[in-house]
């Protein structure tokens, strides 16, 4: 079987690379949701020809194989991929070398059961995966402002059995624009991704101001929300 790179590469002949890629992504994010998303599998591949939905079809089982990486897995082969053939830097888009990340992860102690390991501007979620390898027993929680970054992050956990969020928002503004949540399913022992909305994402700061309008505006107080990025790992 040729390897995702080759088939991703090989339909991008056709379509260009940066179309076929976020399309693969979106596919991807829709087959692992258990079909919750087959209104929007179904637009999306009703661009391609058959034998190219079947070339797509085998660039996920290439990658599934390849993030396996011989049964050691936490492989980021989305984001090796994205920074050679899609964002050659642009956007300042340099991910952090995966050495790089798996010291962060033993130095910083991401051992243990139940901790919280949150990553602000997350790209491909390699620092994530860092942290897994110290310990998966963890929820894992990243953002990003790229919605592409987000979509790789997102399958990267998902199909590394990891559980937890990615919100595609901008961590500095607080600015929500959509987010998923990556949970055991209740009735299979698989990861799986279910959309969710702004109230229902943990990484959003929410900010409530009493309404005392007889009080002047400097008097009004304001109750914040403790949010994950109070203590945030990476």
């Amino acid at each position: 079987m040729k390897t995702f790179t080759e088939i991703i590469l090989r339909i991008a002949d056709r379509y260009g690379v940066h179309h076929v890629f976020p399309d693969f992504l979106e596919m991807a994010v829709c087959a692992l949701s258990l079909g919750a998303k087959e209104d929007h599998y179904l637009k999306i591949v009703s661009k391609y020809k058959p034998p190219e939905v079947q070339m797509l079809s085998d660039a996920f089982a290439s990658l599934v194989m390849e993030m396996d990486d011989h049964g050691y897995g936490l492989k980021d082969i989305l984001g090796d991929f994205f920074m050679e053939h899609i964002s050659h830097g642009h956007n300042g888009q340099f991910f952090t070398p995966q050495p790089i990340c798996d010291m962060m992860a033993i130095i910083t102690d991401t051992s243990g059961v139940g901790k919280t390991v949150a990553d602000c501007a997350c790209g491909s979620g390699r620092t994530l995966l860092a942290a897994a390898k110290v310990s998966r027993l963890n929820s894992f929680y990243g953002a990003d402002i790229d919605r592409t970054c987000c979509l790789m992050a997102l399958i990267n956990l998902c199909l590394n059995g990891m559980t937890g969020e990615v919100a595609w928002m901008d961590s500095l503004s607080n600015r929500f624009y959509g987010g998923w949540q990556i949970a055991i399913h209740p009735d299979q022992p698989v990861s799986y991704i279910r959309e969710i909305k702004e109230d229902e994402s943990i990484l959003v700061l929410r900010i409530l101001e009493s309404k005392q309008e007889q009080l002047p505006e400097t008097s009004k107080t304001v109750e914040v929300q403790p949010t994950l990025w109070d203590h945030w790992t990476f």
